[in-house]
């Protein structure tokens, strides 16, 4: 196998295993949770790969412990932020909502009460 194929190989075998805690983990919480949408599945699998990903080399950076360790503090944080990602969103979109008008009464000088 020529080396640049090989290190392509390699370079995607190394994502997926750093990738694979994650997905197992909110695959595990979406088929423990009822009620999803598809789009409430999706947007936790991404959180949970996203920070379970994140968390591991974070860790891993500033700690010298073994890699199954590094990946279950991962899996655990990143199934933490897969159960705080619809409260989260909820929080943040009802923010968004009322922040123009907010900004309409501090404009028309009502100072910002609803």
């Amino acid at each position: 196998m020529p080396a640049k194929l090989q290190a392509i190989l390699d370079a995607i075998l190394t994502l997926l295993a750093g990738l694979a805690p994650g997905a197992i983990g909110a695959a595990v919480g979406m088929a423990w949770k009822q009620g999803l949408t598809w789009r409430d599945r999706f947007v936790q699998l991404a959180v949970g790969i996203v920070v379970s990903w994140f968390v591991t080399r974070a860790i891993g950076a500033i700690t010298d412990w073994d890699a199954f360790v590094l990946q279950a503090v991962a899996f655990t944080v990143g199934m933490i932020a897969f159960e705080a990602t619809p409260r989260f969103i909820a929080a943040a979109a009802e923010t968004a909502g009322s922040l123009p008008r907010r900004f309409v009464d501090r404009w028309l000088g009502k100072g910002g009460e609803q």
